[in-house]
């Protein structure tokens, strides 16, 4: 009899309750919010729907996209307050809403600094955005990610390289800190500095590299490629893109690949 009442217990131990704030669950906060209720309530409600955790991101998104500003800006500002569980739906809003949501978006990723870092992605697409505000904002944040923003060098090299100078100089700044330089930035090429960090960093170092290997610039191929060698077994993954290296034009880059398969692969 024992045994089958503690068979008995089980289903009720595995019993989760259903998540309640101030007395009313997302389906009736979300009923509330649809009866179209005066401003304020309409911003308490927003407030509220934070609470319930990942359940409120697909209404949470749709709200972001309100025509009416405050509507939106307090969606953006709840996503934030979710911090890590929101980033996902805050990194979609920036690369794919019109340019107001898209910039508020961008702020609240920066709010969250380190924890932001699955958007990292987005960030740097957004660093080549046509719009130099966006691609501002979108540098301005990867900078706040700290050292978790270095796979983003690539997107910082290029941007560095722009002939607008404010654009520039926050790319540099970015660079500065995903590197970890603080206080101590390194005289002479920063990009070759940069770069020389990334046999440190393991497989998001590879990466970089990888990526670098079709940069605009032969030296940076160049350099990229050797770093690579340098690395030796470590770097398998980036044989593919040394192998397509060998198609370089330039033939120091060529060299440079080739010597480096032998000592990633001899």
């Amino acid at each position: 009899m024992l045994i089958l009442l503690g068979l008995l217990a089980v289903p009720f131990l595995n019993f989760e309750t259903e998540k309640v704030f101030q007395g009313k669950n997302l389906q009736q906060w979300v009923k509330e919010l649809d009866a179209d209720p005066e401003l304020p309530r309409k911003i308490i409600i927003i407030s509220a729907l934070g609470m319930f955790d990942s359940q409120s991101l697909p209404f949470l998104e749709k709200l972001a996209l309100n025509p009416d500003l405050e509507i939106r800006t307090k969606s953006i500002s709840t996503l934030q307050q979710m911090g890590k569980t929101a980033v996902p739906t805050l990194a979609k809003l920036s690369a794919n809403s019109p340019k107001g949501v898209r910039l508020l978006a961008l702020t609240a990723l920066a709010g969250l600094g380190e924890d932001a870092v699955a958007a990292l992605p987005e960030l740097g697409i957004l660093t080549e955005h046509f719009d130099k505000d966006t691609k501002i904002r979108a540098l301005a944040t990867l900078g706040t990610l700290g050292s978790k923003g270095y796979p983003a060098l690539p997107f910082l090299i290029n941007s560095f390289r722009s002939p607008e100078r404010d654009v520039a100089e926050l790319a540099l700044r970015a660079m500065v800190q995903v590197c970890g330089w603080g206080n101590n930035q390194p005289g002479g090429n920063v990009i070759d500095a940069a770069m020389k960090l990334a046999p440190m960093k393991g497989e998001p170092g590879v990466l970089v590299l990888s990526k670098l290997l079709m940069d605009s610039d032969a030296e940076v191929r160049i350099n990229a490629a050797k770093l690579l060698g340098e690395m030796g077994a470590k770097a398998i993954k980036a044989m593919p893109g040394l192998q397509g290296a060998l198609q370089d034009k330039n033939g120091k880059v060529i060299d440079a690949a080739f010597d480096a398969i032998l000592k990633i692969k001899p």
